[in-house]
Parts: structure tokens; C-alpha cells; sequence
């Protein structure tokens, strides 16, 4: 058994390649040759993990992705252990129906991060693309579980349809929180309009600019214990950038969506002079 298992790129991908079978929990079980094996598609075409990689190491849940892996989807896609570190950036789908384990990418991720994710942590070091946390097309639910950390931008519809689990991002795009059924959303910068559309029982917090919808009321301005402790937890595990005055701070606390249920919630934190 070894330490890790170490894929590394023979040549840059040209275009997008699904490669659902690199999971942390798929590769514990695999000799290096049988990991080499597994297969990849181009479209409708299959082709050989160790063809596109160099395989080193055999029976570990832990994998290292060197180099940039931007046009590789579905990476840890339903993953229930281990961990996978990419070096660079990585494709569609990463960590999505994931019920366990780490994804620790250093560069961006593309659309549909986390999409229907159940437990465990996915961390984006760079921006994310839309849907973040949630939902598979047609389905009720997004992110049910787990924590994802995407220390940059985050794009249209970040916790779209989530359930449980937490979110952090450094700034959303637009729809930010749309049909949260519950779970807790928190934007260190400005999210952009429409966040909390159809929420229920979801709990958005902005420490940044956020213009508030109609369809929300003001309720009161108070120190919220749960977001000092969700705040105080986060900063000391993942080292966010999370001041001493948003963790123990004051926040506008409005109730919505009321065009729904109206048993969600938007805190904005205010900040003093």
C-alpha cells in the first residue's frame, strides 16, 4: 500500500474529458496497473486512465492531481472517503453526489461543484462557476450535507435548492440561495441580486453589500449566537478571513422568502464606524 496515489498529466488535455472514476474511495481498493485501467470518456470515446496519465501508486484513498486538471470533470464524483488534492484548477462536477472525504482543489473549479453533495468538505482555493452546492437537473434537493469553502467568487445560483450543510464564498452571483429549503449560506462580499428567491427555511448570511428583496421584512437587529459560533468554527478550521467584529458583531435580520413560506432569513452584518 502506498502513501498516495500520484496521477500526473503526459500531455495538456485539449478539451473536456469525464473522469468519474478518480475518487479517494475507488482507488484504496486498486493496484496501480487496475488504477491505470479505469476508464475516462471523450464523448463517446474511452480511453484508459494511465493513457492520459502517469499512474504512481496503488491501494491509497489519497490522490494527488498534478499540474493543471481545468478540462477534467467529475472529479470525486459520489466519493464516501479519502481525500484528492489538484494542484491547479479542475472541470465540471467536482465533488458532486460526494457523501465523504476531502477535495482540496488550489486553482478554480467549473460549474456544478458539489451539486447533491451530502457530507464531507470541498475546498476551491480560486472561484467556482454557477451552481455551487446545488441541485442535479430536475431534482428538489441540492447540497444535503457537508461543507464546501470556495475562498473566491462564486457564479449564478450558489446554494440553489440546498437542504443542509454550510457554504462560504467570497462573493455570489446572481440567484445566490435560490429555493433554500434549509442549510446556511455566507457571502464574505457583495452577493448580487436575487439571493434568497423562494427560500424557506434557509439561512443566508452577508458580511458584504447585499441589496435585500421585497419579498423579505425586516424583523430586528440582534447578535445572533449560531453565526458567532458557524463563524468562530470556520474561521479556526479553514483560516477564513472572518474579523473579530463579524463574529461577534450586530446583523439586520429579515425574514422571507414571504412570497413562499417566509421561514428563511437573510443577516446582514452592520458593520460600526
Amino acid at each position: 500500500m502506498s502513501e498516495r496515489v500520484t496521477l500526473t498529466p503526459r500531455a495538456p488535455l485539449a478539451r473536456p474529458v469525464v473522469a468519474e472514476c478518480i475518487a479517494g474511495d475507488r482507488f484504496a481498493a486498486l493496484s496501480e496497473a487496475e488504477i491505470a485501467a479505469l476508464v475516462l470518456w471523450d464523448g463517446r470515446t474511452a480511453i484508459a486512465l494511465g493513457d492520459a496519465f502517469t499512474v504512481r501508486g496503488d491501494h491509497s484513498p489519497n490522490v494527488v492531481i498534478e499540474g493543471d486538471a481545468a478540462h477534467l470533470d467529475g472529479v470525486g464524483t459520489a466519493m464516501r472517503e479519502g481525500e484528492i488534492a489538484i494542484a491547479g484548477s479542475v472541470g465540471r462536477g467536482a465533488g458532486a453526489r460526494m457523501s465523504g472525504g476531502a477535495i482540496r482543489i488550489a486553482g478554480g473549479a467549473g460549474s456544478d461543484a458539489g451539486i447533491a453533495m451530502s457530507g464531507g468538505l470541498l475546498e476551491i482555493g480560486g472561484s467556482a462557476g454557477d451552481r455551487v452546492g446545488g441541485a442535479l437537473p430536475g431534482a428538489s434537493k441540492g447540497m444535503t450535507g457537508g461543507e464546501i469553502i470556495v475562498r473566491g467568487a462564486a457564479g449564478r445560483e450558489a446554494g440553489a435548492r440546498m437542504r443542509r450543510g454550510t457554504l462560504w464564498c467570497a462573493s455570489a452571483g446572481e440567484g445566490a440561495g435560490t429555493a433554500m429549503i434549509a442549510g446556511n449560506l455566507i457571502v464574505a462580499g457583495a452577493l448580487a441580486d436575487g439571493a434568497g428567491a423562494g427560500n424557506k427555511r434557509g439561512s443566508i448570511v452577508a458580511l458584504g453589500a447585499i441589496r435585500i428583496a421585497a419579498t423579505y421584512a425586516y424583523a430586528c437587529t440582534y447578535r445572533p449566537p449560531h453565526v458567532r459560533l458557524m463563524l468562530r468554527s470556520l474561521r479556526a478550521r479553514h483560516a477564513l478571513p472572518i474579523s473579530d467584529a463579524q463574529v461577534h458583531g450586530l446583523y439586520r435580520r429579515y425574514s422571507g422568502d414571504l412570497a413562499d413560506i417566509g421561514k428563511g432569513e437573510i443577516l446582514e452584518w452592520q458593520p460600526t464606524s
